[in-house]
């Protein structure tokens, strides 16, 4: 039996939604309907909406997590086939830094909260009162667990279905982002393909000038390793222009400390 397998029998049960399963009530109906999947086995479909904080009196209950860390793997290899086909021409660097763009917190939790996932996420009281469904790590997090719960539903294939319909066209908002985005922000999805552990810092080393013509120095850190500098009429403008060489470097792959 493959891993696939044995995965799926110890969830589907017999196959028949109808039979020793609990009644799907209808915000989970109405969830199905906007992710265009109908599970076999409804109790995966609340396991993948089950924050920790749900069971926190009792640890040994389930929560999402585990499924969490399979969708994570799932929705990294859907995207990463379907940018390899989309682009044949393009090196592994530009490859992961899309991927980013789609694989990146914000945009999950977006995808969560087109889903509604804040009306049906099950969490403690004291996380509901503080407005943690509507959290965006709360949102991603779930939207990751609800393609490991298809995954082991119905199959990858359905998993990629489900994936690719919630993203749709992939290559147009790649195109739209290639317009409007800023050095900064591209530096930032560079480092997340890249780097994921490294924090990006912008520290403020020189200003000077009179107040009509201020001149500002910025220096750019990648994981507490000096970078790149940049200068500009504006705090923003100078952290722009450190960016922006710290991408030529990153590109190069010449990393060295500037003096």
């Amino acid at each position: 039996m493959s891993l696939f397998s044995e995965l799926q029998s110890r969830f589907r049960g017999s196959g028949n939604r109808e039979v020793s399963q609990p009644k799907l009530a209808e915000p989970f109906r109405r969830l199905e309907k906007k992710m265009g999947y109908r599970f076999k086995n409804i109790r995966l479909l609340e396991l993948a909406l089950t924050h920790p904080s749900y069971n926190i009196k009792n640890a040994k209950k389930p929560n999402n997590q585990r499924l969490e860390f399979l969708g994570d793997s799932i929705l990294g290899a859907v995207l990463s086939a379907k940018l390899y086909e989309l682009y044949p021409s393009e090196d592994e660097g530009s490859l992961s830094r899309k991927r980013s763009f789609f694989a990146r917190g914000s945009h999950l939790a977006e995808l969560g909260s087109y889903l509604q996932l804040d009306k049906v996420i099950k969490m403690s009281p004291t996380e509901i009162s503080h407005k943690g469904n509507r959290r965006s790590s709360t949102l991603e997090d779930a939207v990751e667990s609800l393609v490991g719960a298809v995954y082991l539903d119905g199959g990858f294939e359905n998993a990629r279905k489900c994936i690719l319909d919630w993203i749709g066209d992939l290559r147009g908002k790649l195109d739209e982002r290639k317009g409007s985005i800023n050095p900064k922000g591209q530096l930032q999805e560079i480092v997340q393909a890249q780097y994921p552990k490294e924090k990006i810092r912008y520290n403020l080393i020189r200003q000077s000038g009179p107040d009509h013509a201020k001149s500002f120095v910025v220096e750019l850190c990648l994981g507490g390793k000096k970078i790149a500098k940049g200068k500009g009429n504006s705090k923003k403008q100078a952290e722009s222009s450190a960016a922006a060489k710290a991408i030529q470097h990153l590109i190069s792959g010449s990393l060295k400390k500037e003096s």
